[in-house]
């Protein structure tokens, strides 16, 4: 049997279209870090409602019973961990991937004695997850092809998954969290505070979740309230490319 690892967003939700559509049986599985964007818990529960329940399906969601960080569970969402330890994620190493991400779904796939897990990369980033079992890589559907299967079933096309503390997050993200959900941006601007003050006393240096390690994010609420010289989509540009050039 296998495993659908379902992360809430386009690749994802279009996988499991596609695969349930083809008479494919086994079960989708969510690792909640907690510190998902709330758009992404809303689509979860309506594309549940609509369309898998009627078929028979339903998400499993892993929560902190199967969250493993060294040798012990650790059932603390991940902006909770982050704050106590004062730390942020972090692009070079993926701990939080990996803690609140892949090491649930297999340990549940473990405790249930589930071998294959299939795993939503499209055909336009092929470059990821190599070695793992990507049936969009394998039928050549790239994002734009994800999208054309969910708006073929009447569905809604989810928002972006993932954290809202991401550091892989573009401008444009952060400007919409800032925008439309301003305690979570706070939140957010926080954890990077708290993670400065305690690198002051190491290193020196600050704390930056901003993928392009330009502005913080209190640098950047200033920016949104007072207006860009740049569009969104240039801004954005300019960001990755620096972000690139400096190797990050």
């Amino acid at each position: 049997m296998e495993v659908i690892s379902f992360g809430g967003g386009v690749n994802s939700t279009a996988m499991a279209i596609r695969l349930i559509n083809e008479g494919w049986q086994g079960k989708i599985i969510f690792a909640d870090t907690g510190t998902e964007w709330p758009e992404t818990y809303c689509f979860m529960d309506y594309f549940e409602r609509e369309w898998l329940v009627p078929r028979g399906f339903e998400i499993i969601c892993l929560g902190g019973d199967y969250r493993a960080l060294g040798h012990g569970r650790d059932s603390r969402p991940l902006i909770q961990f982050c704050e106590d330890y004062a730390v942020t994620p972090f692009l070079g190493t993926r701990w939080c991937t990996q803690g609140w991400k892949t090491d649930p779904i297999d340990a549940w796939c473990q405790e249930h004695s589930f071998e294959r897990q299939l795993v939503a990369i499209a055909s336009d980033e092929s470059w990821r997850q190599k070695g793992r079992i990507c049936p969009l890589i394998d039928a050549s559907i790239d994002r734009e092809g994800c999208i054309r299967i969910i708006e073929v079933e009447g569905l809604s096309v989810p928002h972006k998954s993932g954290c809202y503390i991401c550091p892989m997050q573009r401008y444009t993200q952060w400007r919409e969290l800032h925008e439309n959900h301003p305690e979570l941006f706070e939140r957010a601007a926080r954890l990077e505070d708290l993670s400065t003050q305690r690198r002051k006393s190491k290193d020196g240096k600050r704390t930056i979740l901003e993928a392009s390690g330009r502005h913080s994010l209190r640098e950047m609420e200033i920016m949104f309230k007072q207006g860009n010289l740049f569009d969104d989509a240039t801004l954005d540009g300019l960001l990755r490319h620096r972000a690139c050039v400096c190797g990050l």
